[in-house]
């Protein structure tokens, strides 16, 4: 059990309370001097029994780390993409050509896919009932 004193202005502090406070510090330690000697007993008599003792579990370190500052914008590490397309040099292009449409149909757009290395242009038709 750990429990903290509240902080007394020195405008507070009266000879009463210095003594109230020394008193009550004096029982504090006397509470965990009793709670370790129990825990002691504890153990040995479980020890005696044949069972294991309590471990000595340490407190957790995730509840006393601080927030670490983030970086100007806000952003956290590792959140800084930027597109790498432009810096990719195109070795090949290849366009793609559809067989088998009807006769009649009408180029609409070409639209580039990427791959690494290589440009493929792919055709987008319109057919004559307006379909794709």
């Amino acid at each position: 059990m750990k429990m903290e004193l509240p902080e007394v202005r020195p405008e507070e502090r009266t000879p009463l309370v210095d003594a109230l406070l020394a008193m009550v510090r004096q029982l504090l330690d006397r509470v965990a001097e009793v709670e370790r000697a129990n825990q002691e007993l504890r153990d040995e008599v479980a020890r005696l029994k044949g069972q294991k003792p309590r471990p000595d579990i340490k407190p957790s370190m995730l509840e006393a780390t601080q927030p670490k500052p983030q970086q100007e914008g806000g952003k956290r590490p590792g959140s800084g993409k930027r597109p790498k397309t432009a810096e990719l040099t195109i070795h090949d292009e290849v366009k793609l050509h559809l067989q088998g449409l009807p006769n009649g149909r009408h180029l609409q757009v070409l639209r580039a896919v990427r791959g690494p290395g290589t440009c493929h242009s792919k055709p987008k038709h319109t057919l004559p009932a307006g379909t794709l």
